[in-house]
């Protein structure tokens, strides 16, 4: 384990320790602060908190630090999420904020470099013929955050569009192409469409493919999925691609806007060039139209080769926000 960053001068009070579950109210209010302050939009509830917290790819007792306050208040976070199950790479992913009123007195970079150096030694104990990394996600207008990371030794490599397509315009009729049938989601069928998804994304930029435990925990398991407006398409018995979809409550609450999220979109090569994403799509944005909601949002890689971009810009999908994903080698 890294040692315990330098006291902060001017929070002399303050103490270094790892997160705990009992931490989930005090987590919470430490998110909701800077998601106000720096204009987000993705609200942490106290039941997304515990399964942040539960992690087993990110044990808080070894992979998390905050600097809590005398009054029991978070003035910052980091958690250092494992992904160790890569057969080209090992990753390490990073995620910290700091609380609005306290920054600009080192604890961002005093969380950053603590991560940094935890993430290396998980990474110390990895197979040294694959690519080993730290990695962050931030969005591009917070450029303060870009900054501290690119000091630390992190290069943007990738740039992600999230982009929001409005339900209260008319939506193309769905064409599903022959001879494919789409029908709803089937917890029974929660594996074979996690080796649908691992062979969709075996040739896109930086993917690596999914265990059981981590599909089935952080995407058929997120708190916000929604297994009644997913599909799954079908070619004879063989799954053609899918549509793994989401529903924020508490973001409506906060934004005022109900939108559904298409988290996962995947059709697999032979089944590409057809039009199948296409009626994917219409099938979950009309599902989630007459859920009642009035916009659906996803996120897309801003090179990805197989045009998925220009598909969602032809169903009237626009641009909202960007985010930068940004590397650092084992080692630096």
């Amino acid at each position: 384990m890294p040692p315990l960053p330098d006291p902060i001068a001017t929070l002399p009070d303050a103490t270094w320790r790892p997160l705990t579950i009992d931490d989930v109210d005090a987590y919470v209010r430490l998110q909701a602060a800077a998601r106000v302050a720096d204009g987000g939009q993705e609200v942490m509830t106290a039941e997304m908190a515990r399964h942040e917290l539960t992690d087993p790819n990110c044990p808080t007792a070894t992979n998390t630090l905050v600097l809590a306050l005398p009054d029991g208040s978070l003035a910052g976070s980091v958690l250092a999420q494992q992904r160790l199950q890569g057969i080209e790479s090992r990753r390490i992913f990073l995620w910290g904020v700091t609380r609005p009123d306290h920054r600009g007195q080192g604890i961002g970079h005093s969380l950053l470099d603590w991560a940094i150096a935890r993430g290396d030694e998980i990474l110390a104990d990895q197979p040294a013929n694959l690519e080993r990394l730290v990695e962050a996600f931030r969005e591009e207008r917070l450029g303060e955050a870009i900054a501290l990371h690119e000091a630390a030794g992190f290069t943007p490599v990738r740039w992600y569009i999230e982009m929001r397509r409005d339900l209260r315009e008319p939506i193309p009729a769905e064409a599903t192409p022959a001879p494919i049938r789409i029908d709803g989601y089937q917890p029974a069928l929660r594996d074979r469409i996690r080796q649908a998804h691992n062979d969709a994304f075996s040739d896109h930029w930086g993917s690596e493919p999914l265990t059981a435990e981590i599909w089935n925990r952080d995407f058929v398991g997120d708190p916000t999925f929604r297994g009644d407006l997913s599909f799954v398409a079908y070619d004879g018995s063989e799954i053609a691609g899918y549509s793994v979809n989401y529903v924020e409550e508490a973001d409506q609450e906060a934004t005022g806007l109900r939108e559904g999220w298409v988290g996962q979109l995947g059709v697999r090569r032979p089944w590409r060039r057809r039009g199948l994403a296409t009626a994917l799509l219409v099938r979950s944005m009309r599902a989630f139209r007459d859920a009642g909601m009035d916009a659906t949002s996803l996120s897309v890689d801003a090179e990805n080769a197989t045009g998925a971009l220009g598909v969602y810009e032809r169903v009237g999908f626009r641009p909202v926000r960007r985010s930068v994903r940004m590397q650092r080698p084992f080692g630096g």
